[in-house]
């Protein structure tokens, strides 16, 4: 039996190594504590703190995961309890959204703020506009008008579109909504590239969110239900995009759904 996606997956958290670099950092500044005093209060390396406190800046290479013992030591050189420290590290997990549409007609934005409730601090559009109000930052990854899809291609733009936005996204949580991919698909000569791509776009999203010293809070896939049905096993691409996806969301006659039944929704007109 297949595993459906739940539509509740906003209260998961993960670690934010960054924000516990932050946290650390600022706290032994305060005290006035050079690296070499924290490492020898909290009994680790001082290597080791400054490779934990380089972590601060995003965009630098990423410093080491710290273990429950090095956080529950640093916690207690800093004066923190060690739960609070943890807490304070933590960050909304990012989402891989799938969401299934029935036409063009209802701007992406407008679709998706019906389903998010938690805001993120900026939004990021790749392909065309999600809406004419300008509440988000476009972007672009399809550069030429090759018939291959080269994945590889794809990512670097990602990293360089990202880049380039600057301190428009750095210390921001995002929401990245690309509506480019159901078009493009049906305009390569190798559909099932991005269908393949799709399995390592979470990783390739949040590794270029992070670079660009922001964090990647919600990455939403726009399918449309017409482009679905063009491929050679349409019922069978959906189970697969619904499988790397964390949450399915389909709009379907004006009308947002989500989770088990939303993946039904998709099933059902693709059999149609």
């Amino acid at each position: 039996m297949r595993n459906s996606k739940s539509a509740k997956n906003i209260d998961l958290m993960q670690f934010d190594a960054s924000g516990f670099a932050r946290i650390i950092c600022g706290r032994r500044t305060k005290l006035g504590w050079s690296t070499r005093d924290l490492a020898q209060r909290a009994k680790i390396s001082q290597p080791y703190v400054v490779a934990l406190e380089r972590s601060r800046n995003a965009t630098s290479r990423p410093g080491p995961t710290p273990t429950v013992e090095v956080v529950a030591r640093l916690a207690h050189a800093l004066g923190f309890e060690p739960k609070r420290l943890f807490e304070m590290s933590l960050q909304p997990a990012s989402r891989h959204v799938l969401l299934v549409i029935d036409s063009e007609k209802t701007a992406l934005m407008q679709i998706v703020k019906q389903a998010v409730t938690s805001q993120p601090d900026t939004w990021v559009c790749a392909g065309s506009s999600a809406n004419n109000k300008h509440e988000h930052l476009n972007i672009s990854l399809r550069k030429g008008n090759s018939r291959l899809y080269k994945s590889r291609d794809i990512a670097t733009a990602l990293n360089n579109e990202l880049q380039n936005l600057g301190n428009k996204i750095a210390n921001q949580s995002l929401g990245l909504i690309f509506g480019e991919t159901s078009s493009l698909m049906t305009n390569v000569d190798n559909p099932n590239a991005v269908i393949k791509f799709e399995h390592e776009w979470a990783d390739t999203v949040n590794d270029a969110a992070t670079r660009a010293g922001a964090h990647a809070l919600l990455n939403i896939c726009v399918y449309n239900i017409s482009d679905l049905k063009l491929l050679k096993n349409p019922i069978a691409t959906a189970h697969e995009l619904v499988d790397v996806h964390d949450e399915v969301w389909s709009f379907y006659n004006s009308r947002l759904t989500t989770g088990v039944d939303g993946e039904k929704q998709i099933i059902k007109q693709l059999a149609s």
